[in-house]
């Protein structure tokens, strides 16, 4: 009957051990993917080769877009940069009225709001990485006393079975 019970919690320790594993392994993919995710933007901009090669952060890239894309236009004092990108682009019409001059404006402007916008956001991906690494030592943890309780069921076990089996005295005794 002894045997049953150490046999039970043997098959219950090590399925916790797997679900602990499972758990650690999919943290360690979420970090990965963000890594991925924040060398990705941190230029700006998206491009269509990064999106092709990291297709399991395609939501995060659509919604760094669409912000990026909010920001350009919002007001300063609204948390943005359009006030600011409107007055330089004011000022740079009055300087030189030229297409390509005004062609290159845009684009320096365009690259130097993404990469403030893209700035911010690597902000909020580095605390998301941060609460993952606390749920990963959270993880090792629960995972380290899994296996103690299954290092301990097994010595009493081994002590179980050393008592319960008979000793033989010897020849005559």
């Amino acid at each position: 009957m002894g045997y049953a019970l150490f046999a039970n919690r043997k098959l219950f320790l090590h399925n916790m051990e797997f679900i602990l594993q499972q758990k650690m392994d999919s943290i360690m993919r979420a970090e990965q993917s963000m890594l991925t995710f924040s060398a990705n933007i941190t230029d700006g901009k998206v491009t269509i080769e990064e999106l092709a090669d990291d297709p399991q952060n395609f939501y995060n890239y659509m919604t760094f877009l669409e912000g990026s894309d909010a920001f350009k236009e919002m007001a300063d004092e609204d948390g943005g940069m359009g006030t600011t990108v409107s007055e330089i682009g004011n000022m740079a019409y009055e300087t030189d009225q030229s297409e390509a001059y005004l062609a290159a404006m845009a684009n320096l402007l365009d690259t130097s709001v993404g990469e403030i916008y893209a700035q911010q956001e690597c902000k909020k991906v580095e605390a998301e990485q941060q609460r993952l690494e606390m749920e990963k030592k959270k993880i090792e943890t629960q995972l380290t006393a899994v296996q103690n309780e299954m290092q301990a069921v097994e010595d009493a076990e081994g002590r179980a079975i050393e008592q319960a089996t008979p000793k033989y005295s010897g020849v005559g005794n």
